[in-house]
């Protein structure tokens, strides 16, 4: 996943080039998306899964959740991300990573990008990203 949301770009070259603070946030909301997305999309513009019982998960920005970057400037979740046993179907076809959450329609987009494969999912079943295997990096 390559794509940063415009939101994001701003704020990060005025936090480096203009002195503007920017504050990361204690969690990331990793959010299910039923379409892909583009950099101008919000954390209310997704097209995220609506269905009952649906939120998005949090994984705490930490070092013992998140891989150190590597040479190429990737980083990994360092643990599992999953939803258990749903109550709602729909077909996954991308992911997006937020500032807030776990309801729908808050905070902004950080990153986002299509799934390799889209995952039709219904009631009962998990969704999850094994440890390392959502991969985020900036300098490709």
């Amino acid at each position: 996943m390559a794509n940063m949301s415009d939101y994001l770009e701003a704020k990060l070259l005025n936090h480096l080039f203009r002195g503007v603070s920017f504050n990361a946030p204690s969690s990331l909301y990793i959010a299910l998306c039923t379409d892909s997305l583009s950099d101008t999309d919000t954390g209310a513009s997704l097209p995220e899964v609506a269905g009952a019982g649906y939120q998005r998960q949090a994984v705490p920005c930490n070092a013992s959740q998140w891989s150190e970057p590597d040479a190429d400037g990737t980083i990994k979740n360092a643990k599992e991300i999953k939803w258990e046993k749903v109550q709602w179907e729909d077909t996954v076809k991308a992911i997006a990573i937020c500032d807030a959450g776990p309801n729908r329609n808050t905070g902004n987009v950080l990153f986002w990008g299509d799934l390799t494969k889209e995952k039709v999912v219904t009631a009962d079943d998990s969704i999850s990203f094994a440890e390392e295997s959502l991969s985020i990096q900036i300098d490709n």
